[in-house]
Formats: structure tokens, sequence, C-alpha cells
């Protein structure tokens, strides 16, 4: 009770000094009536949680381990890199389909059958003997897990009034922060001491929770239709030509500098054919479709583009900086998977808390510009000063450095979600909490392709001045795993120099990012935290004397 209570007095004292900085109209505002949760909306969140937190293991488990994996299948780099990718390619596309799902045929119905998704394709991919295997285990674990992702989002929306739904949110986004953030350690635990199977049999666990307590609690009342009625009401046109056109644009990102150069065919043709079948989506469900699979209406303002643009540049920098600063870590001061994930805790021990207090700040204060703001700012400058990292840094310096980092990404992984909700029509904030879904896990693998190029350019084009041999200069990410073996020298020092040069170089393009990021977050503008539910989506409670919060 002591420590709810200090908890409670800190986010108080601080939504206060952020309150008294807030405009005249947000002041004169009448602050609703409070909102409490019923024991079913809590036991949905407790199950959100769970499911939540092993979708979002899948993100980066495999950051430190990938050489592992790939080696115990027989791999090349090309097919390892795909064992990553595409389990963030099949999440990002499907999310606004599976958003457009659980509007024609219910919200328990599509993520139940979303997380047996997931399930079927972590066994798979425990099971798996094979690059095909895994890869079609991947890609139906990504499905899975984007639609898990994009409809407990929209659960959120439908159960919880805007003002409050700060505090919950922060729940679901507290465990992907844990998840993705913890992922690279418990990759390097479980490679040590066990097969890298205990990799996709982890999830297994939460899984069966999730199953067991979806369809108890998760009850919605919905007028009857018959299943011709339901099939009509999906816009399979629009949707497939988002996944055609969305797929093709991600595909080509993804090839491009790894695969493929940035100017041949190969990765040109799918980049921009992607691209003109997104715009087609776009033309025929403002123009044509009789039911909307995207909501047109979400990108009504400026405000309104600014806030996803934001979202794909934060989520970009995030999996850039959680990935290669692990790499960081394993090639320039020559750490073990393990260390280097334990290390990244310097990172994640400021991320995960701040990103978990600042809903419940947010709800408080009834504004979120603010935490967008600020958040911009941290993560900007946090990531210029990253470009002082070098082979002679101190420890203490680093430490401080990467918590820096976790601040501004803290604030950002929370305020941007609430920001897209309220800056829509509440009957559209199922759609605009998918779209955000969406636009983070673009950011994600974008992350993974641009990131990846651009370090790989920088390492290649200097390792030429230095007279590196060939198998190191054309694959830097491959060979940071081989590093440590090799004997100390002059040969091992120079390598070493060059990949904390690339990582300096990497750093001060992610700076230039962030800062547009900061730069576009000027145009979103403030709306108001209290606005009531209107969902059609209303959940049949258990009892009228529910116990209360």
């Amino acid at each position: 009770m002591e420590s709810k209570h200090v908890s409670d007095a800190t986010i108080s004292s601080i939504a206060s000094s952020i309150h008294s900085t807030q405009g005249d109209v947000e002041k004169a505002e009448k602050k609703p009536e409070r909102w409490v949760p019923s024991r079913q909306v809590k036991l949905i969140v407790l199950g959100q949680m769970f499911v939540v937190f092993a979708i979002s293991l899948d993100m980066t488990i495999l950051t430190a381990t990938l050489p592992d994996v790939a080696d115990a299948l027989n791999a090349n780099a090309t097919k390892s890199f795909w064992i990553a990718a595409s389990y963030l390619l099949a999440n990002a596309v499907v999310q606004p389909l599976m958003a457009a799902l659980a509007d024609v045929f219910g919200r328990r119905s599509v993520i139940f059958s979303a997380l047996l998704l997931f399930t079927v394709g972590s066994l798979i991919c425990s099971l798996a003997n094979n690059v095909a295997a895994m890869l079609a285990g991947r890609t139906i674990q990504g499905m899975g897990g984007g639609g898990i992702l994009s409809v407990n989002l929209i659960i959120i929306s439908d159960l919880v009034p805007l003002r409050w739904r700060p505090k919950y949110l922060s729940f679901q986004q507290l465990c992907v922060s844990v998840g993705f953030n913890v992922a690279p350690i418990i990759g390097g635990v479980i490679v040590k001491h066990t097969t890298w199977r205990w990799l996709f049999y982890i999830n297994l666990p939460f899984c069966a929770i999730g199953l067991a307590i979806i369809p108890f609690v998760l009850k919605y009342d919905r007028p009857k239709s018959t299943m011709n009625d339901k099939l009509s009401n999906v816009d399979w046109i629009g949707s497939g030509l988002f996944i055609v056109g969305t797929t093709s644009f991600l595909i080509g990102i993804t090839w491009g500098g790894s695969q493929f150069a940035w100017h041949s065919a190969a990765t040109l043709v799918p980049i921009i054919l992607g691209l003109a079948v997104v715009f087609m989506t776009f033309l025929y469900e403002k123009f044509l479709a009789r039911v909307t699979f995207l909501r047109c209406s979400l990108f009504h303002s400026w405000s309104a583009i600014a806030i996803y643009a934001c979202t794909t540049l934060q989520a970009l920098t995030l999996f850039t900086e959680v990935y290669f600063i692990t790499l960081w870590f394993i090639t320039v001061k020559l750490y073990t998977p393990l260390q280097a994930g334990t290390y990244l805790l310097a990172f994640s021990m400021v991320c995960v808390p701040v990103s978990g207090i600042i809903g419940p700040v947010i709800a408080r204060v009834g504004s979120y510009r603010w935490a967008v703001w600020s958040g911009w700012v941290i993560n900007t400058v946090a990531l210029g000063v990253l470009v002082l990292l070098d082979i002679h840094i101190p420890t203490v310096a680093w430490v401080f450095m990467f918590l820096a980092a976790g601040i501004g990404q803290g604030l950002l992984f929370m305020a941007h979600s609430i920001a897209s909700q309220a800056a829509c029509q509440q009957k559209d904030a199922a759609h605009a909490t998918s779209m955000y879904s969406f636009f983070r896990s673009l950011g994600l693998c974008l992350g993974v392709a641009l990131g990846g190029t651009i370090f790989q350019n920088f390492f290649q084009n200097h390792a030429s001045g230095l007279d590196l041999p060939a198998v190191v200069a054309e694959n830097a990410e491959g060979f940071a795993h081989l590093l440590k073996s090799m004997p100390a020298g002059a040969d091992r020092l120079a390598i070493v120099m060059n990949y904390s040069w690339s990582f300096q170089m990497l750093f001060a393009v992610l700076c230039g990012i962030s800062g547009l990021g900061l730069l576009i977050s000027c145009f979103i503008g403030g709306h108001s935290l209290n606005q009531g539910l209107e969902s059609e989506h209303k959940l049949r409670e258990e009892s009228s004397d529910d116990e209360k919060a």
C-alpha cells in the first residue's frame, strides 16, 4: 500500500506541474465523471498483457541469436535475413485487414483466430528442421501477431473512455516495451543454456493463457447477422489491393542494399509498384468502395498525418537503436550475445518504466502534446550524443547515453498512441488504433531494412580504404559474431575501429531522422481527451453487480 501511495503521489506531482502549463481552453474544460472498470474489464486487460508480451518477444528475440538459428538450419546470409524480416513484414501488412474483419465478424472471433495463428506459427518454428519450414512458421506467427496487436488496441478503445484510456493502454505498451527490450537477453540465455527451439516454445504458455481467457471474458452484444451478410460486408478488393501493395513495397525496401543494389530493377520495381497499388487502394476506398476497408477520414487533417508519420519514424529509430546497440556491444566491446543483451538494460531500464508511467500522467493532465514534443527533443539529442560512442568510451558514459535514449523512446511509445485516437472521431477510434499499430509495425520493417543498409554501406565504403578482407567488408553483420574468435592484433583492431566508425555514422543518420520527426511533430495539434465512447461493439456485462475497482 505504501508503494502504491508513493506511485500515485509521484504521478499527481508530475501531472500538477504539467497541468499548470496547459492553455486556457484546456483549463476551462469540464473534467469528466471518473470512470471505474469492472472486474470483467480488468480480466480482459490482464489477458491482453500476457499475450502482447509474447508477441513483442518475437519482434527482437532473434536480434542476438539469429546466427545460432541460421547455423542450425544451414541458412546462408540471405535466408537468415528473411527469418527475421518475414515476421515483421507479415505482422505489418495484415493489421488494417484484421481491424476490418473485427468490425464484421466481431472482436472475440478475430482475436481468437489471430492468437491461434500465432500459436500454430510458434509450433512450426519450434519444430522446424529446414529454412522453408522456419519461414512458413515465422510468416504465420507474424500474421497472428499483427492481428493480436491491432485488435487488442481496438478492444481497449471499445471498453475505456478516451480520457482514461491512456492508463489502460500503458499496461499494453508497457508489456510491449518490456518484451521488446528484454527479448535479446532472454534469447541469449536460451541459446547459451538450452536449444534454440526454446526461442519459440517460450511463447506457448502465454498463448495458452490467452486462448483460455478470451472465450470466457470477451463477450460482446451485437445484432445478429448471417454469414452471407458478414462476408458481403468485407471489402475484399480494397483489402487485397492494400496487402499486395504494402507487401510489394516492403519487399523492395527489404531487398534494397542487402540482396540487390538500390538502383537495380529488382529493388525499384517492387517499391514503385507497391506505392502505385497503395495509391490505387486509397482512390478505390474514397470513390468506389461500397464498404470501406480503410477509413480515409483518419487522414482528414495535417495533425493526423503528422501523428502517423511520427509513429513510423519513432518505430524506425527504436528498432535500429535496439538492434545496433546490441551489435555495438558484440563488435566494439567484444561481448558475448548474452552480455550484450544484459548491458542493453541500460536502455530498457528507463524506456520501460517511462512508457508505463506516462499513460496515467497523460490521463491525469488531459493532454499529450507535451509528451510528444519533449520525447522528440530528448530522442534527437540522445541520438546525437551516441555519435560519441567509440572503442575507448568509458562505461559510465555509454550508460548515461543509453539512459537518455530510453527516456525519449519511452515518452514517444505512449504519446503517439493516444494522439492518434484523440485526433479522430470516436466512432473511428478502433480504426485509428489499428492504423497506429500498422504504422508502428511499418517503422519496424523500415528499421530492419534501412538501418542494416545504412550501416553496411558505411562499413563497406570505409573498409575499402583499410584493405580489409572481402568476406568482412561485404557482410558486416554476419561477421560480427566471428570477430571475438579472431586473435588479438592489428587486423582485429582495424576491423573493430571500422565497426566503431560505422556505428557513429549510423547514429548520426538516425539523429537526422529523429530531427525530421521533431519537425513533423510541430504539426500535431491538441485534441481534447474528454470524449465519450461511440463504438457499436458493446461488452456484455457479467452481472449488474460487477466488482468495482
